[in-house]
């Protein structure tokens, strides 16, 4: 069994119960009630753009740059066995030659837990991806920077200075107040010693977080004792310094999303969102995703309270200290999987996986921090099966650009790009 298999497995095997609540009482979920309604976000249709990626690419991702430049990282196979990660940036509807980043026969090719490009303030390119370990499930973070739009970069960097047979992923990039890379990832340490399996010991999963200058990770920091397994993270820069938003979990096994903020050098503790007292005993492998702007931050994610699956959102005007009630957005049975980008100090972009009259597509609406919501708008089609990933989207210059691994019965993957103007 590949690493890549032996990691979705273990995925899936959290993610069971979740799915059978889900499969039960999903058709029943409930309409926002809300009958002030924002006009459609997008003012034009939604386009197709050629990929830079060839067929059999997967996973990809998003972010735009200071001059709102977006560059998109994916994952290919290579001939002959491993996989390739790289990178492209788009200039209108033109993508860059791609940039490979890194290749290898120990690619970690996982649905859930991808890699990442990221840009700093001051222009540095980052990137991460994952490598198997020595021991069965395990695998570890490498990173590496660039300074000249990836003409050239540092040797790869393991962030974290443990070693152990365990798991280290779900990693999110973020600017530091002093203007250093950060990034913080899911670490796995407690979980391995002595156990032939990483993360099945007696341990908790943790969240980590350290900053890279010149491509070197500086010291590391424990952010919180007890996460959940297997549930992305998300990071944004605010005025007053960093806030992170990952799903956390109780001694009771309540897993809802919490926030930290990251500043003069530490973290606070952790401030949970929502508070929708979701308890089960597994990880439903469906992380938050947070934007920020200004002070103003938004946090979107899935939860399944009382049976009754559903997506959220809630608001900050302070720099992630504290957060507005949540409204509900979905209006037809969701899958979460979410997205957001900030439109301004008051309004968000969330996307997000939904199925609607028999089709599953990957949707988009506005939403306001007052609770209004535009109609969703399909951006193209979709599957809810561990194959299709995770979407991502950004905004960039009035217009929005979304990526995701589109499956097709018979042949390999590829990804599916597109675009359209802003309202």
């Amino acid at each position: 069994m590949t690493p890549s298999h032996i990691i979705a497995t273990k995925a899936m095997s959290k993610l069971i119960p979740a799915l059978l609540v889900a499969t039960v009482v999903v058709v029943g979920a409930k309409q926002q009630n809300n009958s002030a309604v924002l006009p459609a976000p997008l003012s034009g249709p939604v386009t197709t753009l050629a990929s830079p990626a060839p067929d059999g690419a997967m996973y990809p991702n998003l972010v735009t740059d200071r001059t709102g430049r977006v560059w998109m990282s994916w994952l290919e196979t290579r001939t002959g066995g491993g996989h390739r990660f790289r990178l492209a940036s788009l200039t209108d509807s033109t993508w860059s030659t791609p940039i490979t980043v890194a290749e290898g026969t120990d690619f970690i090719a996982n649905w859930a837990d991808f890699p990442s490009v990221f840009v700093t303030g001051n222009g540095t390119l980052a990137a991460h991806w994952l490598v198997a370990g020595a021991a069965r499930g395990s695998y570890g973070v490498r990173v590496r920077t660039s300074r000249d739009s990836g003409a050239t970069w540092t040797p790869a960097a393991t962030p974290h200075r443990d070693d152990s047979a365990a798991e280290h992923g779900f990693v999110s990039f973020f600017d530091t107040p002093d203007g250093s890379l950060g990034l913080a990832w899911l670490d796995g340490r407690e979980q391995a010693g002595g156990h032939a399996a990483a993360g099945h010991g007696g341990g908790n999963m943790t969240l980590r977080a350290t900053t890279v200058r010149n491509g070197v990770p500086g010291e590391e920091m424990q952010v919180d004792a007890r996460v959940c397994d297997c549930c992305q993270t998300s990071a944004a820069r605010t005025s007053t310094g960093v806030v992170l938003a990952y799903r956390d979990r109780s001694e009771k096994e309540i897993r809802d999303i919490s926030v930290v903020r990251f500043a003069n050098g530490k973290w606070s503790a952790p401030v949970t969102v929502g508070a929708d007292q979701w308890e089960i005993n597994g990880c439903p492998v469906n992380g938050p995703a947070i934007a920020a702007q200004g002070n103003a931050v938004a946090v979107a994610w899935y939860t399944q309270v009382a049976t009754k699956p559903k997506t959220e959102i809630a608001f900050s005007t302070d720099g992630g200290a504290t957060f507005g009630t949540a409204t509900r957005i979905d209006t037809a049975e969701t899958y979460g999987r979410v997205h957001v980008a900030m439109i301004d100090a008051d309004r968000a972009l969330v996307s997000s996986l939904e199925r609607n009259a028999g089709s599953v597509q990957i949707v988009a609406r506005e939403v306001a921090r007052d609770g209004r919501l535009s109609p969703s708008v399909p951006l193209g089609p979709a599957t809810i099966e561990r194959s299709g990933g995770f979407a991502r989207m950004v905004i960039s210059k009035r217009r929005v650009i979304a990526a995701w691994t589109e499956t097709r019965a018979g042949a390999a993957p590829r990804l599916r790009v597109i675009s359209a103007p802003l309202r």
